[in-house]
């Protein structure tokens, strides 16, 4: 399951669209009294522009704009207003629901300027890395890889809704305790093969240090900030999700952003199918992997979120993730033997023939600043997935409805390491 974009605001008057009407609400935003509060995400900070100063005149108008509409956002009416594209800069306002905190201008690149230094970011393009000596046991040496297991585990599971109980004898499914065995596996086995493996999690502990009764504050802020009424019930649930959420994805960001800063993070998690008002047992089954993109207008409007997405346009992350998203599900393809999942352009969008692959725009593949590849493999309350659940991690193959498989977390490590292998030693 994956996380969550949460709600979104209620609906406001879109900005005039145009250069007229963007810089009319410039200058007369004066007119209508106090500025209100930045608009940012769900325990998101203040956005810190000079971010972007690094890459001045470092990208041209048509890669920017090329990147903006074909994966980060939807349709332009999702950045009408907010953002605006005249032939030398891009216009961006610093605070949506405030135009006279002023713009940000991003020059491009001109035709004919010189080469942008190559080296603006922490992590390094598969070209980046050193070449390949000839027939290597170790082709992943030097590459550095940060897996993120979902979720949290243990007597967490009970704020983190990751798991469900079907049939008094059975085991419980535990999806934050069943992506860190896969997460031990390709721990132990990327090593082997010569990469630097580093954990955001080892345990079924949580990463951040916050805990629900912590945000209950932060939660009624929230709710009053988009026009809800905060209730206790719903002051709980949202410091719940706070906490389970956005504080948690938000440690590990920090952890991989400022700590691991690896050349590509695996964000490892297990699917469901939707049910009823209980846990049940669902007849679907299918797999797809998530790279950054398809924001939401109401994603766009958030400060913070707009900058990180900004950075990873800048960066030319999209590039690799996609290559990267698919090699690694060509490979999981074959592993899993499950089909493909579709979003239906709302929550998903296509950004490539591969119908594997789709951009979404999650906490963690937006707000790690490095390529993210986010796997949704496996509907655990499926049949014959939640069976291989309780068979556990057995050796070797069994029958598993006349074909015989690897225990399903061997199964999972290893495809995504094919695709890893295949990947870096083709264009190493």
């Amino acid at each position: 399951m994956h996380s969550q974009r949460g709600n979104p605001p209620p609906k406001r008057r879109r900005h005039t669209g145009g250069l007229f009407g963007f810089l009319f609400l410039v200058l007369t935003a004066g007119m209508v009294g106090a500025a209100p509060a930045p608009h940012i995400a769900r325990l998101g900070s203040l956005p810190d522009w000079s971010r972007l100063d690094p890459f001045q005149e470092t990208m041209s108008r048509e890669e920017f704009v090329y990147q903006l509409r074909h994966c980060y956002v939807r349709n332009e009416d999702d950045y009408r207003g907010i953002i605006e594209i005249l032939p030398d800069r891009a216009l961006i306002l610093r605070q949506s629901n405030h135009p006279e905190s002023g713009l940000y201008e991003l020059r491009f690149r001109q035709a004919g300027a010189a080469p942008a230094p190559r080296r603006i970011r922490y992590w390094r393009s598969v070209q980046e890395i050193d070449r390949l000596p000839p027939n290597t046991t170790r082709p992943l040496e030097g590459l550095v890889v940060a897996i993120d297991p979902g979720h949290i585990g243990g007597n967490w599971t009970r704020w983190d809704d990751r798991h469900f109980t079907i049939g008094r004898d059975n085991l419980p499914v535990r999806e934050g305790e069943m992506v860190l065995k896969v997460a031990r596996l390709l721990q132990r086995d990327l090593a082997l093969l010569g990469a630097t493996v580093l954990l955001t999690r080892e345990s079924n502990n949580p990463v951040t240090s916050l805990r629900p009764e912590d945000l209950r504050g932060e939660a009624r802020s929230y709710l009053l900030g988009r026009g809800r009424v905060p209730s206790d019930g719903l002051i709980d649930s949202t410091a719940k999700a706070m906490f389970a959420i956005s504080s948690e994805i938000r440690a590990r960001a920090e952890l991989v952003n400022q700590n691991f800063q690896p050349d590509i993070a695996l964000c490892l998690h297990f699917d469901a199918s939707p049910w009823g008002s209980r846990p049940s047992l669902r007849n679907k089954n299918h797999f797809h992997i998530l790279i950054n993109g398809c924001y939401a207008r109401f994603e766009v409007e958030e400060d913070d979120t707009r900058l990180e997405m900004l950075l990873r346009i800048l960066q030319r992350t999209h590039y690799e993730e996609v290559a990267l998203a698919h090699e690694l599900a060509r490979t999981m393809g074959k592993a899993t033997r499950l089909p493909a999942f579709a979003y239906d352009g709302t929550n998903g969008k296509s950004v490539s023939d591969n119908r594997f692959v789709w951009a979404r725009n999650l906490l963690a593949n937006r707000s790690f600043f490095c390529p993210v590849i986010f796997f949704e493999p496996y509907c655990m309350n499926h049949p014959e997935v939640f069976e291989r659940v309780q068979l556990g991690e057995y050796r070797g193959l069994r029958e598993i409805n006349g074909v015989y498989r690897k225990n399903i977390y061997r199964e999972y490590a290893d495809g995504v390491i094919a695709g890893l292998v295949n990947y870096f030693r083709r264009y190493r």
